[in-house]
């Protein structure tokens, strides 16, 4: 029955992972794909290093399943913080420290290590200061999920209860799992010194018992959520109504960068469908404060901000058109106007001439 529901877990970790990109594909959903699929990769070598040889063949790739352990709440908080609104960017990669200190403190044991062997590590300094180290970041986590949840709870209006059903369930599986992790330090602490990790043994029985029974139960409970509210796996996150009404004091000057980066680099503004929406769904924010960027931090609308860098595009365009190969029609599509008459309005309102006249100046200016 154990070895069956390992299977199941790892089988049911994976396709849900997949299935969450598959989805929306989005930043938010592809950090969520990430809890999944290192929960389904921890499972996996769980299995091979509780009920094969593994373990005594390859001794050396045991602490990979504590890193995991503690890469799981990483994803978990970075996936939090999105949810709560934050767009995800370079400053969340603090949160896959703990996995990658451990990361490194443990190659660098196993490398420097004479004599290595699974009875040697199970149980020694490192390994509970590793589990300790489980349990602590754990217990940050659900911390800090928690904290931010109730910040949002009391911000939010009765008729969103049901937009927080899914992070108040983030915060139960964060528990299921620092349980799990307190369960492993107890058992290798206070039982394991004074007994055999045999299979035979029924503390260690019930200790791999619990350990995939609750992440079972976790993988469950996630599948029977997604059907029941679907909304929830859009890909966006929560929208707190008053917010638009009191912004909270958020600085919104940390979006110009990636608003910038959307636009110089990724050129989003030549797609012609590019609504105010899409856009803000790129930037993984509400639209209402998209708009609340635009207006307060460029004093723009969102049809004057992507206009201006549509109509710079085109100007690049014409300047590049030294044969006169582009018709208006051609320049407007391939600037992201959806018509001619648009871009013509757009050009003459920003530039003060027409596609022609800058065309003509541009001439002039050459010889």
């Amino acid at each position: 029955m154990t070895i069956a529901l390992f299977f199941w877990s790892f089988l049911q970790c994976t396709l849900t992972g997949l299935a969450i990109t598959y989805f929306k594909k989005t930043k938010l959903n592809l950090i969520l794909a990430g809890v999944f699929l290192t929960m389904a990769l921890n499972i996996l070598l769980q299995y091979y290093f509780r009920f094969t040889n593994l373990k005594f063949e390859q001794p050396q790739l045991l602490f990979i399943c504590d890193v995991l352990d503690l890469m799981l709440p990483s994803f978990i908080l970075w996936y939090s913080t999105c949810l709560y609104g934050k767009a995800p960017t370079k400053k969340h990669l603090w949160y896959f420290l703990p996995p990658f200190v451990s990361l490194i403190i443990n190659t660098s044991y196993v490398l420097l290590a004479q004599d290595f062997s699974f009875r040697i590590f199970i149980g020694s300094h490192l390994h509970v200061t590793l589990l300790t180290a489980i349990v602590g970041w754990k217990a940050f986590v659900l911390y800090r999920i928690h904290q931010m949840y109730h910040q949002v709870k009391d911000k939010v209006n009765p008729k969103q209860k049901d937009d927080l059903l899914w992070p108040k369930m983030l915060i139960g599986f964060e528990a299921v799992i620092l349980y799990i992790a307190v369960l492993q330090l107890c058992y290798h602490t206070l039982i394991a010194p004074f007994t055999n990790i045999q299979p035979e043994n029924i503390i260690w029985q019930l200790v791999q018992l619990n350990y995939i029974i609750f992440n079972s139960s976790i993988i469950f409970l996630t599948m029977f959520y997604a059907l029941k509210f679907p909304k929830s796996f859009s890909g966006k996150g929560i929208i707190i109504k008053e917010e638009k009404k009191e912004g909270f004091g958020e600085n919104l000057d940390q979006y110009l960068p990636q608003l910038n980066e959307l636009i110089n680099e990724q050129s989003v503004h030549l797609d012609t469908e590019l609504n105010e929406r899409k856009l803000a769904e790129k930037m993984q924010i509400h639209t209402y404060l998209l708009s609340k960027v635009l207006n307060e931090e460029l004093g723009k609308t969102f049809s004057e901000f992507i206009n201006e860098h549509r109509v710079e595009t085109a100007k690049t365009i014409i300047a590049n058109d030294h044969e006169k190969a582009f018709t208006n029609y051609a320049i407007a599509v391939d600037s992201g106007f959806g018509s001619e008459s648009v871009f013509y309005v757009n050009f003459k309102k920003i530039t003060g001439m027409t596609p022609r006249q800058y065309r003509t100046q541009l001439r002039k200016m050459a010889s």
